[in-house]
């Protein structure tokens, strides 16, 4: 392993004192993510990420990981291994009976889920990081951002009998097919979690197929433009889910109602459903780095013709403004491209007008 290999990943190592589960999604939901995330990456992007997941980790390496959708499990199979268990997470506390949230341990400086996926998308995006670092990087955010969208991998509630914090649902006891509210929310209630096995297989694919058809018809993917987030606000809405969801409705010592677990399936597909949005338009940002070639702006017969060299399935906005100082630029249309060139057609109905064309996936 080279030097720079050994930094990146020593940045994701620390030491708990703590035990806890940190299984996220686990392996079916966190292959819905990245199955979702996958479905909107233009071919550009997925060729650098797969190219990524393709590399050679030596010891760390996994013929049962080794595309896209099954390296969302890579990082739950190596935590121990690599002693990563602690970037799974971030205990953000919260009261749920008005005891004081100060007896919660303050969170480790070396690293938790949030300054896990900025430390990824630092590597992915540096020019001189070695590909074995990017790879690691590329794994882990895969499975990161969608750690981060469960709502107890976010929180620790602090309650009369958890006066140090419940280590984000883990010590909340039920009874009935969990053992604890952590392991409920990391299988969705039920949404996800129970029936993929290893190793993956055909009708395991099937399974991942149909669910993520699923959450698709529900939640359609945003024709957005991209950016670099900062994944504290993403915490934080897992923060505020569990204080208004995870937590109400539910009785410690007992089984959750058929209500209750209703509920947590359907913000489990949400949250799954925006964990791989995210993902996309996060691996979609940090890949379109070069603005697109201009290859022709012509004014014929009162239309202003713009060309442009493209990306097959890359999203085109084109927007204008009439004065070079007004802040605000007002959207003409997006282009979804099929070709490795694109055009748009204005009428001019201005005597001036100021064109520009971003990026939008």
């Amino acid at each position: 392993m080279t030097t720079k290999t050994t930094k990146f990943l020593a940045i994701l190592f620390a030491c708990a004192s703590l035990t806890r589960t940190v299984l996220g999604w686990g392996a079916e939901g966190h292959m819905v993510v990245a199955q979702l995330a996958y479905n909107h990456l233009d071919a550009a992007v997925k060729t650098k990420c797969d190219a990524l997941i393709a590399v050679n980790l030596g010891t760390f390496s996994s013929n049962g990981t080794s595309n896209f959708v099954t390296a969302a499990c890579w990082a739950d199979d190596f935590k121990t291994q690599l002693g990563t268990g602690i970037n799974h997470f971030i205990d953000l506390p919260f009261s749920l009976d008005g005891t004081s949230t100060n007896g919660v341990p303050s969170p480790p400086a070396t690293n938790d889920v949030v300054r896990a996926i900025n430390q990824c998308i630092t590597t992915l995006q540096d020019p001189t990081q070695s590909v074995t670092n990017q790879a690691f990087a590329l794994r882990y955010l895969i499975h990161f951002v969608g750690d981060i969208q469960q709502p107890l991998h976010c929180s620790d509630a602090v309650y009369h009998s958890q006066t140090n914090g419940d280590l984000g649902g883990n010590n909340f006891v039920i009874t009935g097919t969990w053992n604890n509210l952590h392991s409920l929310w990391d299988n969705g209630g039920g949404f996800v979690g129970s029936s993929i096995t290893r190793p993956f297989t055909a009708a395991s694919y099937a399974i991942i197929t149909s669910t993520v058809a699923s959450v698709e018809a529900a939640y359609p993917y945003p024709a957005t433009v991209g950016s670099i987030p900062d994944p504290m606000t993403w915490a934080l809405e897992g923060w505020w889910l569990a204080q208004t969801n995870s937590y109400v409705g539910v009785s410690s010592n007992a089984a959750p109602s058929a209500a209750y677990l209703n509920t947590a399936q359907a913000t489990s597909e949400q949250r799954m459903a925006v964990g791989g949005q995210r993902l996309a338009k996060l691996l979609g940002t940090i890949y379109v780095t070069n603005a697109p070639p201009l290859i022709s702006a012509t004014i014929t017969n009162n239309n202003f013709n713009l060309s442009w060299g493209a990306v097959t399935g890359r999203i085109y906005r084109v927007q204008w403004k009439q004065q070079p100082t007004d802040v605000v630029w007002s959207n003409l249309a997006d282009v979804t491209v099929s070709n490795t060139s694109a055009s748009f057609i204005d009428t001019l109905a201005q005597p001036q007008r100021f064109y520009r064309l971003i990026v939008v996936n």
